[in-house]
């Protein structure tokens, strides 16, 4: 019979697992393994045809050959779990619109096409793909493959049907993803690490860098326009804070590390711009009934780890609030929000659970958290059983459903949507056009 895990080990597990001394061992480890292999200069790359955001990433791939020593290694996948896509058809219909608007942020082929690829025409895409990969035709060739997938409404040429070859190369693709730690396309994968579609190249940058492979004169880091430049050329606007339309809108789950991020960097935007911010908690994916596979969170711990790292945030003594601790968070909400300090009161208890390792479903970590935030222990304890918080938090999960968007953080300015705390960027450019 397994031994419960003592609940005050967990933040120190998770600081042990996520401390920059483990990475460096880790990565040290890998570079020596690589260069035994002679493999110090290979990277593996995932693609989906049925991922629009392959397109952006192939095209980046291609331009990151130009500037290191590198090769890359096609692998071809096709599944997308329920599990990780736990609303199919709004997840295709937003990442359509999010990696074209990527695409155009770095002058890419986006890829737009008026309707959805049909099946035939991703089984062909497939299978053209896995021709290509088995003949080592190498990333320009699947680029113009998902490109003509992608960038047109008509297409050309004779329909390829996959052969029993074909789907046997695709199931040991999707083994190979599997057994290495992930589970969805638009991934490549360098020394032990995971990178997911443009948006991480930044830190496979850095990496190939460390390794030596930079070619001469050539630029180190290239893909940060998703994050560097934010607030780089604000101005603080007007109090426009009564007028409809000018807040920016969060919306945020207490467990989910992204918001973490996402909250401080859209507090961040809003002190720089001068516009209100109105925070929508809702309840986690795990609390709303949608399974999280192992696999994305420990991607996801990571991957947040090297982003907070980035971004100068403290995160890694986890504290996991799920259940009792968001339950806990939540009913306090209003509490804070009566006194105009809710912002304050969520941050703090996003640093407190990600970063301090404070546990929140306790009395003793909860009353820090609340008097740190400038509340009052004895009140709040007394609205801890109130459970009104339940009707607001779903209607904050409706009305970003409403918005086409199913995940955290979640972000709305006026008309405009966008999710993901990389995707602030999309925000702002709204505030600058609603400024001009």
């Amino acid at each position: 019979m397994r031994r419960p895990v003592n609940a005050d080990l967990i933040p120190w597990v998770a600081r042990a697992l996520s401390s920059s001394p483990r990475y460096v061992l880790q990565r040290s480890i890998q570079s020596v393994r690589a260069r035994v292999r002679g493999e110090s200069d290979l990277i593996l790359v995932f693609v989906n045809p049925r991922d629009p955001f392959g397109l952006p990433l192939l095209q980046a791939l291609l331009e990151l050959q130009e500037r290191f020593r590198v090769r890359f290694q096609l692998h071809t996948v096709w599944q997308q779990d329920d599990e990780i896509f736990p609303e199919p058809s709004l997840w295709h219909k937003w990442a359509q619109q999010d990696a074209i608007n990527l695409a155009k942020l770095y002058n890419f082929t986006p890829p737009y096409r008026p309707t959805p690829p049909s099946n035939i025409e991703l089984t062909s895409a497939t299978t053209r793909l896995l021709n290509a990969e088995k003949a080592g035709e190498g990333l320009s060739t699947a680029a113009g493959i998902l490109t003509d997938l992608w960038s047109s409404e008509a297409h050309s040429g004779s329909v390829l049907e996959p052969s029993d070859h074909h789907n046997q190369s695709l199931l040991e693709n999707e083994k190979l993803l599997r057994r290495l730690g992930h589970y969805q396309g638009s991934m490549t994968r360098y020394l032990g690490e995971w990178f997911w579609g443009v948006d991480r190249l930044d830190h496979l940058e850095r990496s190939l860098t460390d390794q030596g492979l930079k070619r001469d004169n050539a630029a180190a880091i290239t893909y940060t326009h998703t994050w560097a430049d934010l607030t780089k050329n604000a101005v603080r606007l007007p109090d426009h804070s009564s007028e409809p339309g000018t807040a920016l809108e969060v919306f945020f789950s207490i467990r989910s590390p992204y918001s973490y991020l996402g909250l401080e960097r859209a507090i961040q935007l809003a002190e720089v711009w001068n516009i209100p911010l109105h925070l929508r908690p809702v309840l986690p994916m795990v609390m709303r009934g949608l399974s999280v596979p192992d696999a994305k969170k420990w991607y996801i711990f990571h991957d947040t780890k090297r982003e907070a790292s980035k971004l100068g945030l403290p995160y890694g003594f986890v504290a996991d609030p799920l259940g009792p601790g968001v339950e806990r968070c939540y009913a306090l909400f209003e509490y804070a929000r009566s006194l105009g300090r809710e912002i304050e009161y969520m941050r703090t208890y996003a640093r407190a659970v990600n970063a301090e390792g404070i546990r929140s479903e306790t009395d003793t970590g909860l009353k820090l958290i609340v008097e740190r935030s400038g509340l009052d222990w004895h009140k709040a304890k007394a609205l801890l059983d109130d459970q009104s918080w339940r009707e607001w938090a779903e209607v904050n999960r409706q009305a970003m459903y409403n918005c086409g968007l199913w995940g955290v953080p979640s972000f709305r300015y006026g008309d405009v949507t966008c999710w993901g705390q990389d995707r602030l960027w999309v925000i702002e450019n709204e505030i600058k056009n609603k400024s001009a």
